[in-house]
């Protein structure tokens, strides 16, 4: 019976070259300009505002893995009646586990208050780059949440793939839920559907003259 060869450990490469930000102690700008931030303090990971993860150890600095984890029973329910949503982006780091929108809303944001979370625009959570990102508080993400559920929904019912919300550019779907605010006021799910539905038509008008 033939033995299975083990595989040589893949070489770190060499460590990225940096220099320190004369004014913000927790930034680090590498060779080609690119400015990565720490979020916590203490805790040696760097991001860009691009997705970029990195570590800075005792042996230089070198770019980070982020761990996409799918669930493979999406939108079931669970043995307690739940369901099951996806995992959230994360990087491994001495032991703890950090959540990538978290991490970005603590770089570039300034952190996340009690009582707010970090919110994914167009409700992609692969999606964490800065521009996707933003600090709203429990009722807005929750509001915003069912927005993006009914576009969605309209998007499958009427074959309007425009409609679907990883296809709305972020400035669009802002203006999105801030018109749909009024639908807070109404009282029966008829009028909410209707106010929703002429912020639908506005959009598909504005995509049309685009």
């Amino acid at each position: 019976m033939s033995k299975k060869k083990r595989r040589k450990p893949r070489s770190p490469g060499k460590p990225l070259r940096f220099r320190q930000d004369p004014i913000d102690e927790r930034v680090l700008i590498l060779l080609n300009g690119t400015r990565i931030r720490q979020p916590i303090i203490g805790v040696g990971l760097y991001l860009s505002e691009r997705k970029r993860v990195y570590t800075l150890t005792g042996i230089g600095l070198r770019p980070k893995r982020v761990n996409y984890w799918k669930k493979n029973h999406y939108g079931q329910l669970t043995r307690n009646g739940n369901h099951q949503g996806e995992n959230y982006p994360y990087v491994n780091y001495h032991g703890h586990t950090y959540r990538m929108h978290q991490l970005v809303a603590m770089a570039w944001y300034g952190g996340i208050p009690e009582g707010y979370v970090a919110d994914h625009v167009n409700g992609d959570i692969d999606d964490f780059s800065i521009e996707n990102i933003r600090v709203i508080d429990i009722a807005e993400n929750f509001r915003c949440g069912g927005i993006l559920r009914r576009l969605r929904n309209a998007a499958i019912k009427r074959n309007e793939p425009s409609l679907e919300p990883k296809n709305i550019n972020n400035e669009d779907l802002l203006e999105i839920f801030e018109r749909t605010k009024c639908m807070m006021e109404a009282k029966s799910r008829r009028k909410k559907r209707e106010m929703f539905l002429r912020v639908v038509e506005w959009y598909l008008g504005q995509t049309d003259v685009g």
